[in-house]
């Protein structure tokens, strides 16, 4: 009996998987250090949305398209975030803490290229 082929994707089905981190960081600031937390949300392989919240600043928000400059330039498998244990996130965990912070447009997902 031939060997079975592999399952076809379903159309509708994402190509691009959405997937969502979360990582605290420290930073030395004079006398004491100041946690925080870092925030991303990967489109496929690329950053879509990234937030930085320290605790005496105000929050970070940046989104792809517009603040690339500033945001990870790092694939989602440079980072080694995926490996990283406790590093990913529910959505909702990242929308419940980006609806907070972010004030500008709603999200919207960029069409797949052809």
């Amino acid at each position: 009996q031939a060997p079975r082929a592999p399952p076809k994707k379903k159309k509708g089905q994402d190509a691009r998987p959405q997937r969502y981190f979360r990582i605290p960081f420290v930073r030395p600031d004079g006398n004491s250090t100041q946690k925080g937390w870092w925030f991303a949300h990967f489109d496929g392989q690329w950053i879509a949305r990234q937030m930085e919240l320290h605790p005496d600043k105000d929050p970070v928000c940046l989104v792809a398209g517009k603040d690339d400059m500033e945001m990870c330039e790092l694939s989602l498998e440079e980072t080694g975030l995926s490996r990283k244990r406790g590093a990913e996130i529910l959505p909702r965990e990242f929308e419940d803490e980006w609806s907070k912070h972010y004030k500008g447009p709603e999200y919207v997902r960029a069409a797949p290229k052809k």
